[in-house]
């Protein structure tokens, strides 16, 4: 997933997946780095012999502080490791889950915890890799999975600066199932608070199913369905334990209209009066609210 984080402040590196498949064990390692500008990478082409890399810098962009996977039976076993170089951060987690409870369903696979250097400036993008070489997946039945790895980016924003609060509904097709959902970028104590999603009702039709997963932390909502085109899901969280993980924190499972022509993309939106979070001390926090986008193919 995407991430953002203030300099010096705690970030997390979500790792999902987009199918549930039983997962026994495995291993991933991700990296935290600066992107490589072209005249570095003209260096090392021009270059006819290879060189050793460059000591690492100090102190590192990311420190790892501690990773997560999950299991669905609560049997999930890790440990991780950490490396750092000169342009970047390494991180690995090896996994085992005896009942094969590892992706039996899907969403959030790994969490990596990390502090960033206090001296990496705001406004800088850094890249969040999955290193395919030594990463890899076994099935229930000790099949390697297939994978396809998709890079994240991870956001440098000005200490005190608002959270961001945004929005996805992804891709789906006419007639099928689309998730819809508001999402977080970065970790922090929420006790309680209201989202109101906004969605074309005559592209999404049908009873919605609204899910609050508990991987995100633990919640108790109501909905109000009353308004076409409108929900508003309403929660409080015991201990202000929810957005531990960042991610889709409300989402919601529609039908899309039989009739949608393929190419439609249509907006969801947070409605900005009819929805807040609330920090552990029942303050609201400040947001800066992203409109995503649901497209039809």
């Amino acid at each position: 997933n995407r991430a953002i984080a203030e300099p010096g402040g705690v970030f997390a590196v979500v790792l999902r997946t987009y199918a549930a498949r039983p997962i026994r064990q495995g291993q991933v390692s991700i990296r935290v780095a600066k992107p490589v500008t072209k005249a570095a990478r003209s260096r090392r082409v021009s270059s006819g012999a290879s060189t050793p890399p460059p000591p690492p810098t100090s102190p590192p962009i990311a420190t790892l502080l501690s990773a997560v996977i999950f299991s669905v039976n609560g049997d999930a076993q890790s440990r991780t490791s950490a490396a750092v170089d000169a342009t970047g951060s390494n991180a690995s987690l090896q996994f085992q889950s005896p009942s094969a409870g590892i992706n039996a369903a899907d969403g959030p696979l790994a969490v990596f915890f990390f502090q960033l250097d206090p001296g990496v400036a705001p406004g800088q993008k850094l890249n969040l890799e999955i290193d395919p070489k030594v990463t890899s997946l076994l099935d229930a039945d000790g099949r390697q999975v297939v994978l396809d790895p998709r890079p994240g980016i991870l956001e440098v924003r000005a200490p005190g600066a608002p959270r961001t609060l945004g929005t996805d509904g992804g891709t789906a097709t006419a007639g099928g199932l689309a998730t819809i959902a508001a999402q977080t970028f970065e970790p922090f104590a929420v006790s309680g608070g209201q989202i109101a999603l906004r969605f074309d009702p005559d592209l999404l039709v049908g009873d919605p199913v609204v899910r609050m997963d508990p991987r995100y932390g633990q919640a108790v909502f109501t909905v109000d369905r009353g308004t076409p085109g409108l929900l508003v899901v309403s929660f409080t969280s015991p201990g202000a334990s929810y957005n531990t993980i960042p991610g889709s924190i409300v989402a919601v499972d529609l039908t899309v209209a039989a009739g949608a022509a393929a190419g439609t993309v249509s907006p969801i939106e947070i409605d900005p009066l009819a929805s807040w979070l609330l920090d552990a001390q029942g303050q609201k926090i400040d947001f800066i609210l992203e409109t995503g986008t649901l497209t039809i193919h």
